[in-house]
Order: structure tokens, then C-alpha cells, then sequence
């Protein structure tokens, strides 16, 4: 067990090396380990070590809480205590809105804000017109779903009726996302952090 572990040490270790720069694995003259890659299938988990680090495009939530992406999208809406009186405010606003969401994967500001807007939305039984797109560092798809859509920073929460936006919620919240969602869906005057 013991060098089973040292093993994946070892492996993991040459990969992130590897990833960093090519050049600097083969200046040091070592290649992997081969029993790490031999013995690696003996584990059941295997699948989500082969999880990507980066997810890009269309998203489905459930992605979001397995694997390396579960491991902080999980706590973070286990922990975050909604405003009951603004969600239950919120409830018949939802109705015929449709929402979509960019984030990062990568992104910390994403892996805070997503968790706890999603819990948002179950606590006010928003289960449809939910779309979730994942974008890269440089905030594009591999489809080109943010074309046309002005996304600097993510998270950037776009809400929208029958095609047109109401406004949008970017990279955090003014007061708080339930306080800043009502604003947006009852038509009062809202700017996101980064409006003009």
C-alpha cells in the first residue's frame, strides 16, 4: 500500500512537472515511473482522477458536484445560509425567466458565487430555463456560447424574459445574491459591480 501510494507521488509529481514545462522534465532526465501507470487500475476511483480540470461549454449541474469540482461545490451550498424572506419573494419572479450562468471551473470567484446562487434557486423551485456554461481562462467555449453575450468576468448570472435581458449579477453580488436577484426581477435600478 505503502508504494502504491509513492507510486501515485511519484506520478502525480512527474504530470504536474510535465504540464508546467516541457523542457524542465526532460532537463532532469527523468521519465515516469512505470509501475505507477501499472498499478493504477487496481483502484476503483480511477474516474475521477481522469476528470478534466477545466470544464468548457455546455455544463450539466450534476458535473459540478462529483469528482475534483464535488469537492468544492458540495461544502459550499451545504454552508450557505439563504434569505428565506427574499427567496420566497423571489419564487413567483422566477416563474417565466430563463437563467444563464458562465463560470470557470478554474475560477474562485465562480467557486463561491455558483454553489450558493444554486441553492438559491432550489430553495425557490427553479428547476427549468437553467443554462449552464462553462467557459476557459480566457472566457470562451470550444462552441462559441458566449458570442454576442459581453462576458469580461465570471461568474456573470444573465437573466432574461422572452428573449430579453433584464440584467445580470457579475462576478459578486452588491448586497447579496437573493437582495441583488430581486432587484433585477422586480425592474428597480441595479448595476452590477462592473456597469458603467
Amino acid at each position: 500500500m505503502k508504494r502504491y501510494k509513492l507510486s501515485l507521488f511519484a506520478l502525480a509529481l512527474s504530470v504536474l512537472i510535465s504540464c508546467k514545462s516541457k523542457s524542465t522534465a526532460t532537463a532532469s532526465g527523468k521519465a515516469p515511473e512505470a509501475p505507477a501507470v501499472a498499478e493504477a487500475p487496481e483502484k476503483p476511483e480511477a474516474p475521477a482522477v481522469q476528470q478534466p480540470q477545466m470544464l468548457t461549454g455546455e455544463t450539466e449541474r450534476r458535473e459540478l458536484q462529483t469528482g475534483t469540482f464535488g469537492s468544492w461545490f458540495n461544502p459550499r451550498y451545504e454552508e450557505y445560509d439563504i434569505n428565506k424572506d427574499v427567496v420566497l419573494q423571489l419564487k413567483p419572479l422566477l416563474e417565466n425567466v430563463d437563467i444563464t450562468i458562465f463560470m470557470g471551473t478554474w475560477c474562485g470567484d465562480s467557486k463561491r458565487e455558483t454553489p450558493r446562487f444554486y441553492k438559491i434557486l432550489d430553495a425557490a423551485g427553479k428547476k427549468h430555463g437553467i443554462e449552464l456554461i462553462t467557459v476557459d481562462r480566457s472566457k470562451t467555449t470550444p462552441q462559441g456560447l458566449e458570442e454576442g453575450k459581453d462576458i469580461k468576468r465570471v461568474p456573470t448570472l444573465i437573466f432574461s424574459k422572452n428573449g430579453e435581458e433584464l440584467g445580470r449579477i457579475v462576478e459578486y453580488p452588491i448586497e447579496s445574491l437573493e437582495e441583488d436577484m430581486l432587484k433585477i426581477l422586480q425592474g428597480k435600478p441595479y448595476k452590477h459591480a462592473y456597469a458603467d
